[in-house]
């Protein structure tokens, strides 16, 4: 018996001389939690804007921890979104992604990982020199700053979470009328959206939406049937594009004895709805476009 914990010890020495001259604690790894959506694009399959809300909540998730505080105060946005994605490029570990809700509309996503605190430290010194200071606004400068915060204000409505702003002008008809009436419809198509807000000030839109009816005809086929050929076009200044024109052309066969300008009246509204989605996607994929590249550094929709 003595001779065999004799043998014990002396295979364990070494592990039990390893075991003190470890450090006391290990840094724990940091917990990951992100959670967005993404709509879905015409044409697109659910598991690519799947990939983009993942790619979307892994970064926001990296981005709220607290070991990030110091490269928040000393880098830009620009370079921290940059030091971010590589943090998520390379570094996070363990990814797990659930779906948690899926339709034609939008693709949320929850995720959970892992992120070692050394590989932070390694990714700042790639964009932190070593004691930067950080530099710290004078009171003087402070109040200069929240005065022209001020002026700057007042002369320009508020626009909160620097969403854009869209203004949709008066219905223009071929003959030179116009109608209010139905600009009012294409406004409450374009109300309430995520990515704009509406304006009336032309001056200070980010996208103008002009509505036009370039042709409405009306023509006999025979004793008991019409024919109505009606185009409308929005015509939308702000995307890459200096105008790109939204068509819609339509005929319809009423009878004779209906009325021509109740027809008329609903072949339009309708054919402003259609043209109206279409103009909708255009605006919404730019403005996600320019939201992802000024949060994240790069966009993530195509």
């Amino acid at each position: 018996m003595y001779k065999l914990l004799m043998v014990l010890c002396i295979s364990l020495s070494p592990v039990l001389q390893a075991y003190a001259q470890a450090p006391e604690s290990v840094e724990p790894a940091l917990e990951i939690y992100g959670n967005a959506c993404e709509k879905v694009i015409s044409g697109e399959s659910k598991s690519s804007t799947r990939v983009r809300a993942t790619d979307k909540a892994v970064f926001l998730g990296v981005k709220r921890l607290d070991s990030l505080s110091r490269a928040k105060q000393i880098l830009n946005e620009h370079d921290q979104n940059v030091m971010i994605y590589r943090l998520v490029d390379e570094y996070v570990e363990d990814l797990t992604v659930k779906t948690v809700e899926e339709n034609d509309a939008k693709v949320c996503v929850e995720v959970k990982g892992w992120l070692s605190p050394g590989a932070i430290s390694e990714v700042e010194k790639e964009f932190i020199a070593d004691n930067s200071p950080v530099n710290e606004a004078t009171p003087e400068a402070v109040v200069e700053v929240a005065r022209e915060v001020k002026e700057d204000i007042s002369l320009s409505p508020q626009n909160p979470e620097s969403l854009a702003l869209l203004h949709i002008k008066t219905l223009e008809y071929y003959n030179g009328g116009k109608s209010g009436k139905y600009t009012q419809i294409l406004k409450e198509q374009f109300a309430d959206n995520p990515y704009f807000y509406l304006t009336d000030d032309a001056e200070i839109a980010d996208y103008v939406i002009t509505p036009k009816v370039l042709k409405a005809k009306v023509d006999k086929l025979d004793a008991g049937h019409k024919r109505l050929q009606m185009v409308v076009v929005l015509e939308i200044s702000g995307l890459k594009e200096e105008t790109v024109n939204e068509y819609q052309n339509r005929f319809v066969l009423f009878g004779a004895e209906e009325s021509e300008q109740e027809t008329a009246s609903r072949l339009l509204e309708k054919l402003l709805n259609n043209a109206g989605e279409g103009a909708l996607r255009k605006i919404e994929h730019q403005e996600q476009v320019r939201q992802e590249t000024a949060e994240l550094g790069r966009p993530l929709s195509k």
